[in-house]
């Protein structure tokens, strides 16, 4: 659970939402609220902010039952391959745009270069992703 918990951490997750995505990875089991909290040691409201992140990223999902919800993690192998999505929406497209930016007001060989290079990996990322979504 550790280790699932660091990897999260190291993409950006907050320590609380690693937590508790490593508890309901490693159990595998639906959970509310009130036992994901009591689990991860935080309280109702970081666990209600942790799973609104991980839900909307894709990480888990949620089942009613009655008027509780209960939690449960996706897949992980799947859920490991959305990150090339996160790292060209959040790093790649805007370094993209500033570098064009950059190159509008000043020519340089090292920046075109720079650009032509991140055009190569952003267009590799966008295949991986399509591989990826064809196949899931």
């Amino acid at each position: 659970m550790f280790y699932i918990a660091k990897i999260l951490e190291h993409f950006g997750y907050p320590p609380a939402a690693a937590r508790v995505y490593a508890i309901l990875l490693y159990t595998g089991q639906e959970m509310s609220i009130t036992d994901l909290s009591a689990a991860a040691g935080i309280g109702k409201s970081t666990a209600s902010t942790a799973l609104r992140l991980l839900e909307h990223d894709g990480l888990v999902y949620h089942v009613k039952l009655g008027k509780k919800k209960l939690y449960k993690a996706k897949s992980a192998l799947n859920q490991l391959l959305l990150f090339p999505r996160r790292i060209l929406n959040e790093y790649l497209v805007p370094l993209r745009t500033l570098l064009e930016q950059e190159l509008a007001n000043e020519k340089s060989e090292n920046l075109e270069n720079l650009l032509r290079e991140l055009n190569k990996f952003e267009s590799l990322t966008k295949k991986i992703l399509k591989i990826i979504e064809e196949n899931n």
